[in-house]
């Protein structure tokens, strides 16, 4: 039996042996190494033994070399777009992102509402440009699908491109690319849609402006009673301080009838007192004057009268 089962397995290794090989080239299409959608502001190409990387101060792109001494230097420096002169900074094409993809150079373009990708050979030299609409931010390549994909995010939505490399990287055409476009609705056209009669946002509206009203009733009539119930308090207790003031001096004058009418008489006599005693005499006394033309109104009158 022991025999049996090790001449099985020998048998099942001489089989499956030759196929391991093909399956572990399915794995690695399958699982290739990723290359996510976000910018890259750096790549490496080993086999040249070459960088390329966006200069964001001078807007462009350089690619780095060794020397014999391995020391580095730039090589040469790929203008993306021209800035001095251009007052329109939202319409200046700014480099997005920087590959290196089967002994080529790829960057990514892009401004406000349009973008570019571009493909260089190792010295520099540009090999294929392609022009799109819409904002562009990052591109990723799939070497099993032979696919470079293209995203960016707009105001509405996002933007997807799908270029063909089947015929290489420098190869690849406008015509054959795909342009996908997801729409993302506004919260106003997701309320529509949820409600298109406006039955809920009028009950809404209505709600809150009634809460709002009995919140500013409950709150003033509130604050109402407080202030009547204080001015009341202070209302009460100034009676009492004036209760208490005028019982302490009617406490505190207990005079009798004899010093009343001693008062009064007082000042009775200092009324009588203020004026002396005088004799009645008129001093008026009757002038007789003669007629004097210098006092005479006749003589002040217009001549025009006369005549």
């Amino acid at each position: 039996m022991k025999r049996f089962k090790k001449i099985t397995i020998a048998l099942l290794a001489v089989v499956l042996f030759p196929l391991l090989p093909l399956a572990a080239q399915e794995d690695a299409l399958l699982f290739e190494s990723y290359d996510p959608l976000i910018p890259q502001m750096f790549a490496f190409d080993k086999k040249n033994a070459i960088f390329a990387g966006i200069n964001h101060v001078d807007n462009e792109i350089v690619i780095v070399r060794y020397r014999e001494n391995q020391e580095l230097y730039i090589s040469h420096r790929i203008l993306v777009d021209k800035v001095e002169g251009k007052h329109d900074i939202a319409h200046i094409y700014r480099p997005k992102s920087v590959a290196i993809y089967d002994g080529y150079i790829v960057f990514l373009a892009s401004h406000v509402d349009s973008c570019y990708f571009a493909v260089l050979d190792l010295n520099g030299r540009l090999v294929n440009k392609l022009m799109f609409l819409g904002q562009a931010n990052a591109f990723s390549y799939s070497p099993s699908a032979r696919e470079l994909y293209i995203s960016g995010e707009n105001p509405t939505g996002f933007d997807v491109i799908v270029l063909n490399t089947g015929n290489g990287i420098r190869n690849v055409k406008k015509e054959d690319a795909l342009a996908l476009h997801y729409q993302r609705y506004s919260m106003s056209e997701e309320i529509a849609k949820r409600d298109p009669w406006g039955i809920g946002m009028a009950v809404i509206a209505m709600s809150v402006v009634f809460l709002a009203l009995l919140t500013l009733f409950l709150v003033f009539k509130q604050l109402g009673l407080r202030l009547v119930a204080l001015q009341r308090h202070s209302r009460k207790a100034q009676e009492t301080k004036i209760e208490v003031k005028s019982e302490a001096i009617y406490s505190n004058m207990a005079i009798s009838e004899g010093v009343y009418a001693a008062i009064a008489t007082a000042i009775h006599l200092y009324g009588e007192e203020l004026h002396d005693v005088e004799n009645t005499v008129l001093t008026i006394n009757k002038v007789s004057r003669s007629y004097s033309p210098w006092s005479s109104k006749v003589h002040g009158l217009n001549t025009y009268f006369k005549r």
